[in-house]
């Protein structure tokens, strides 16, 4: 498995949402695969299930297995949906990664053609996922990175 959500899966969770039509017309099983590595890019508390499974869910948390309501070792609905929220988010900012790839290349401010202008504040972008959705839902799953 290279994504946490499969194909149907996110037609299902896209279905109705006009943010999402062009997103659902193109071949959006690369941004489902990068959304994925992003999650698992994050620094996430607890341990994968298995040692050798290919993906950080499902996970072990402070004991207890983070699954399903029957505990079973399965996806988390709320990383699934946190998947779809970013492979869409990364859709829309373009392959560039937007103005997020400009705040983690160090650029502090800018404007376009004077009538527009960001400030970014420092440090910010470096929450590892585009979508503010998917950050929201992650963050129980997220462990703490001191500096």
């Amino acid at each position: 498995m290279s994504a946490y959500v499969t194909e149907a899966e996110a037609e299902t969770y896209f279905d109705g949402d006009p943010r999402a039509e062009a997103f659902l017309a193109e071949d959006y099983t690369w941004y489902l695969t990068k959304a994925t590595k992003a999650i698992d890019a994050l620094t996430l508390r607890g341990t994968r299930y298995e040692y050798d499974q290919d993906l950080a869910f499902p996970r072990i948390i402070d004991g207890v297995l983070v699954g399903d309501a029957d505990q079973n070792a399965v996806v988390p609905q709320a990383v699934k949906d946190a998947c779809c929220e970013e492979a869409l988010a990364l859709y829309l900012a373009g392959t560039d990664g937007g103005l997020k790839a400009l705040q983690e290349n160090g650029v502090q401010s800018m404007s376009v053609g004077g009538k527009l202008s960001y400030t970014f504040v420092q440090g910010a972008g470096n929450s590892g996922l585009q979508s503010a959705t998917a950050k929201r839902l992650m963050r129980r799953y997220m462990g703490v990175v001191v500096r």
